[in-house]
């Protein structure tokens, strides 16, 4: 009996001590850009009672009711914080960390980097105008609208010349929910416009833009602009800084196309887009779009397709530090993973051809102790029909994401035609290696930089048209089907230059004999 006393007494003790817990419970935001702050530290300060938010600055904790003292948040790149804990409202805290601005006061408290490197200054600030790339119409703290992009107003390319383009994209001062974007261009040499429109509807509400993670937007969009099949992943952004159609002289298209998706980005790092995509595409200069049918060659104006598809993407303990326009990841070494499957819906819309598309990429970032890092992408895609060359797979068609992998260089866009292609490429940028040992460069922060990427495929009957019963669009006049071994180039040379820029060698290692090829050559690029 006084066995059962004596439990009785613990379990009623313990029970009052459960009770006596209050759960702390909130969200960290940035002070100047309102963003959530990613993986914050919050404790009792002198206990170890406490917890770290979660990819959106989200926290929850429970805290005896005895405790007290002060709430202590800690995060790298903010102004450390405390608060008493009996000032807070425990079921809706709201921690608001300044960011610490640590490079602006390095940049000024340092009196003999001042007095002794004035020119690396200048352009540090002329690389943070560039690398900001929105420009606020009127008083930043209440602009409406911005202007842009800084990195796209002027750039050349062999088919336009020299471009121009200017874009504006609204913020959340003019709806929180509701956005609007878009930008003109016009190429001196082929005196053309082209144009792009955005109408986005956010069903969360956002600090400043629309791609805010995370992402829950309804889009439409409108573009008429340049495009090269064999240089540009069909949903990736006409951005000609990066993608300057270096290989597709002869060999790209107009095209315009509209569009409506929806895209969503979970906190547990899944996400994926559905779309609906009416496309038209206009050969350029020398590139024709024709099927030899006995003795007639038959040309055509262009090719009209309709799709629907869908793109999963899992990106584990995906995060941002998020500042105004600029969407920064915070994890760059968990992998990531793309699954897309589109659908060509002859008949529908105008479209001309049924198509079914699979596309299977991974990523991935290695630490390298001490030395450097190592990024590796590796890919997978098919075409399951009979369909045009333009609608074929190639080697610089693929997704971007958090690490950057540079497109083939040395290969022409439209070189090698596949329905099934294997591509890998991978980068190692030396940190503690080699030119860190030199003072001049270590100061400067320039890294090696090694790089090597490969391709392979296969060409089915059906999508050759010398075999082929479909009719299918005859292929460019230098194109060819990979042979028993893959096509490699590689290179070396350096990176973070200033911050913004590599110059490296590139070198061809097989299909060397391939008529006009280019062997080697020396790339000045821009890394972002």
């Amino acid at each position: 009996m006084k066995k059962l006393l004596l439990i009785t007494f613990i379990a009623i003790c313990c029970g009052n001590i459960f009770a006596q817990t209050t759960i702390f419970k909130g969200v960290v935001t940035d002070a100047k850009y309102k963003t959530p702050v990613a993986y914050t530290a919050i404790f009792i300060e002198g206990t170890p009672i406490g917890t770290v938010a979660n990819n959106v600055g989200e926290f929850s904790f429970p805290v005896p009711d005895s405790v007290v003292g002060r709430l202590v948040i800690v995060r790298e790149g903010f102004t450390f914080k405390r608060i008493a804990v009996d000032t807070v409202v425990v079921n809706q805290i709201k921690i608001e960390l300044e960011p610490d601005d640590f490079e602006q006061k390095t940049l000024t408290s340092d009196s003999s980097k001042i007095q002794y490197k004035p020119f690396n200054r200048f352009f540090k600030k002329a690389m943070k105008f560039v690398l900001n790339d929105w420009i606020p119409f009127g008083n930043p703290q209440t602009n409406k609208f911005d202007f842009g992009r800084i990195q796209t107003l002027p750039t050349y390319n062999p088919i336009e010349g020299v471009r121009l383009r200017a874009g504006i994209a609204s913020t959340s001062r003019l709806n929180p929910h509701f956005f609007v974007k878009g930008y003109a261009a016009y190429g001196f040499k082929d005196q053309k416009f082209k144009y792009r429109g955005e109408a986005i509807y956010s069903f969360d509400k956002k600090a400043y833009h629309e791609n805010e993670f995370p992402k829950n937007n309804l889009r439409l969009v409108y573009e008429n602009d340049l495009y090269s099949p064999g240089e540009m992943h069909p949903r990736s952004g006409n951005d000609l800084l990066l993608i300057t159609y270096r290989r597709s002289v002869n060999e790209a298209t107009y095209r315009n196309f509209v569009e409506i998706n929806y895209e969503r980005e979970h906190t547990n790092g899944l996400a994926h887009t559905i779309w609906l995509r009416k496309s038209r595409f206009v050969p350029q200069g020398e590139l024709l779009f024709q099927r030899d049918f006995s003795d007639m060659r038959i040309p055509y104006e262009a090719l009209n397709t309709s799709e629907v598809g869908i793109l999963l993407r899992y990106s584990a303990r995906e995060a941002y530090v998020q500042q105004k326009r600029k969407r920064k990841p915070i994890e760059l070494e968990s992998p990531v993973f793309f699954l897309s499957y589109s659908i060509g819906l002859k008949g529908f819309l105008g479209s001309e051809t049924a198509y079914h598309r699979t596309e299977l990429s991974a990523q991935k970032r290695f630490l390298l102790n001490r030395f450097g890092r190592l990024d590796a992408v590796g890919e997978f895609s098919k075409v399951w029909n009979a369909v045009p060359f333009p609608l074929l797979v190639y080697p610089n068609q693929r997704y971007r994401h958090h690490i950057e992998n540079n497109a083939f260089f040395l290969n022409r866009a439209l070189e090698f035609v596949a329905d099934e292609q294997y591509t890998l490429r991978t980068t190692f940028v030396g940190d503690d290696f080699i030119l860190s040992k030199v003072p001049f460069f270590d100061d400067l922060g320039i890294k090696e930089l090694i790089s090597l990427r490969a391709s392979y495929g296969r060409l089915s009957d059906k999508n050759d048209p010398l075999r082929s019963s479909s009719h299918i669009y005859d292929f460019p006049p230098a194109s060819y089907r990979y042979g028993s071994t893959p096509y490699v180039e590689g290179t070396i040379g350096i990176t973070n230059i200033l911050g913004l820029l590599r110059v490296e060698y590139v070198h061809r290692f097989t299909y060397r004999d391939h008529p006009d090829a280019l062997l080697g050559k020396v790339r000045v690029d821009v890394t972002l």
